[in-house]
């Protein structure tokens, strides 16, 4: 069966489209536009010895107005980047809603790359939960914010 569409509803389901394609991209990360091997920011997992994430220590935040409750305030162009403590333990950082592709630790030290915070992100908060990857017991939802500034 073949639908025909009228020049509106072909109009339409391209913008649905494309707004699909934003929503989608802008769910997996905070406007990151891009990573890099330094950061403004270094945020610490603090993991039990069962590999389970306890609590995550957010970096000292001189540069916002209001400072982000047990979690990180961060400006465009700014990056920030995980870290986990003890030195090696692989974790990964979802972004909500949970979709897309996370981000991961990197082999040895097990840190990520730093996210570019993009100067076209909204000013608000973006919550993140963290995943123990070697956890053996229940990942504890954590759920620490990124305050965004301009």
């Amino acid at each position: 069966m073949k639908i025909k569409l009228s020049r509106t509803g072909q109009t339409l389901s391209v913008l649905v489209g494309i707004l699909i394609a934003m929503i989608v991209s802008g769910c997996v990360s905070p406007g990151a536009a891009s990573t890099r091997t330094t950061a403004d920011y270094i945020v610490t997992i603090n993991f039990d010895n069962n590999g389970c994430p306890i609590d995550v220590t957010p970096p000292s935040q001189p540069s916002c107005s209001v400072k982000a409750d047990k979690g990180v305030c961060a400006n465009p162009n700014k990056g920030i980047q995980w870290v986990s403590n003890p030195v090696g333990t692989p974790f990964e950082i979802y972004f909500d809603p949970f979709v897309g592709r996370p981000y991961q630790s990197n082999p040895p030290d097990e840190k990520t790359r730093a996210i570019v915070i993009d100067r076209d992100t909204k000013a608000g908060i973006y919550k993140y939960s963290v995943y123990g990857e070697d956890c053996t017991g229940g990942n504890p939802v954590l759920d620490p914010p990124i305050r965004v500034e301009f």
